[in-house]
């Protein structure tokens, strides 16, 4: 039987209590993401933002996104970067109870329209950090 939404918040709490806040407080992101957002912050990624006033899944209020990085912002990898595979690859693996709709790292994204890792290029931004985008 898999973990539902429940199971996954009910382990983590064990193991580190409260949900992280994001930089912009709880309202900035939509409480759907709350969970894997404070799985992020406990695996050392910083918060590069939830809400940001432009088109896309950060212009709302609360936001459908948010964004982690590392002090070292990737040093250009991407996808090379293992510390930011390894988060992504579990957000893919846990994306139903997390309430995830599209991961992207580097110039690959997967989502769960296409539900494979695949190239991704409009820009090198993401080669900084990993972005996460909930369900509407």
């Amino acid at each position: 039987m898999q973990e539902t939404y429940a199971d996954l918040l009910r382990r983590y709490r064990q193991k580190h209590g409260k949900l992280v806040a994001p930089r912009q407080r709880f309202e900035s992101l939509d409480s759907k993401l709350w969970l894997a957002y404070s799985m992020g912050r406990k695996r050392n990624f910083t918060d590069l933002g939830t809400y940001a006033s432009k088109a896309g899944d950060h212009g709302y209020y609360p936001a459908y996104a948010f964004d982690l990085g590392r002090e070292d912002r990737f040093l250009f990898k991407g996808w090379g970067y293992l510390k930011a595979r390894r988060l992504a690859k579990l957000y893919v693996r846990y994306h139903k109870r997390l309430n995830i709709n599209y991961v992207i790292l580097g110039h690959r994204i997967w989502s769960r329209e296409k539900p494979y890792w695949h190239e991704f290029s409009r820009d090198d931004s993401h080669m900084f950090h990993i972005h996460v985008s909930g369900i509407h």
